[in-house]
């Protein structure tokens, strides 16, 4: 396998930025094999080395909106878990203290 050029490692780390430190390790583990695989079939298809990792980056795609659907698959999930939790917690406070205030008196 050949070493990652300087701008494969540019499209992994920006590709990755706005995910969670394990999600981002394990979304450029496979992101880094996919260029790999990429990479290798441009050199099947006849092109020397020096020109199989820029197209490989350009058959990647864009960065930025892998970015962004890396971010909706990995990060979103959890985050929106707790707001739900966070906001279910804020409620049965909020009901516990407001039932404390007007609970009837027992005799």
């Amino acid at each position: 396998m050949s070493a990652l050029p300087p701008e494969a490692h540019t499209y992994l780390r920006r590709a990755t930025r706005l995910l969670l430190p394990r999600a981002q390790r394990a979304a450029h583990a496979e992101l880094h094999a996919y260029l790999h695989g990429l990479m290798h079939d441009a050199l099947v298809r006849g092109l020397p080395a020096g020109d199989a990792w820029p197209v490989a980056l350009r058959a990647a795609g864009p960065v930025w909106p892998l970015a962004l659907r890396l971010a909706a698959v990995h990060t979103l999930p959890p985050l929106r878990a707790a707001l739900l939790v966070g906001a279910a917690l804020g409620g049965a406070a909020y009901a516990v203290q407001a039932g404390g205030a007007s609970a009837p008196a027992l005799s």
